[in-house]
């Protein structure tokens, strides 16, 4: 009878299963901003025509292409195709919560800006 070495049951590394929530979580946020962004410009683009001034460049931009902050969710899904396997879930609903949030703020700020400079 020849040596043979104990064997150990082989398992493949842990996977952290696949969780929807947090890749919808990161699309909601960013869908936010996208759909507020159509919604709220054509309402701010009539009071802008009413002050008969020059706009600043932000809100001429987003003015321009208020469709914009729409491809967040696409951004979304593209950092989740990209992101490692173990953690794409959550790095996905990171960058959809932090990108929506900027993209609030900043169409916040160009909606307002023209009326900030007009006060000044």
């Amino acid at each position: 009878m020849s040596y043979q070495p104990p064997k150990s049951p082989t398992s493949a590394p842990a996977q952290s299963p696949f969780n929807p929530a947090w890749l919808l979580a990161g699309l909601v946020a960013s869908s936010i901003a996208g759909v507020g962004s159509l919604l709220l410009v054509p309402q701010f683009s009539q009071v802008w025509a009413s002050f008969g001034a020059e706009l600043p460049a932000l809100t001429a931009c987003l003015q321009a292409y208020p469709w914009a902050p729409c491809l967040l969710p696409v951004a979304v899904l593209a950092v989740w195709v990209a992101a490692p396997r173990a953690r794409r879930d959550r790095w996905a609903c990171a960058f959809g919560v932090f990108a929506g949030m900027a993209a609030i703020a900043l169409m916040l700020v160009a909606l307002y800006l023209p009326i900030f400079v007009l006060a000044s």
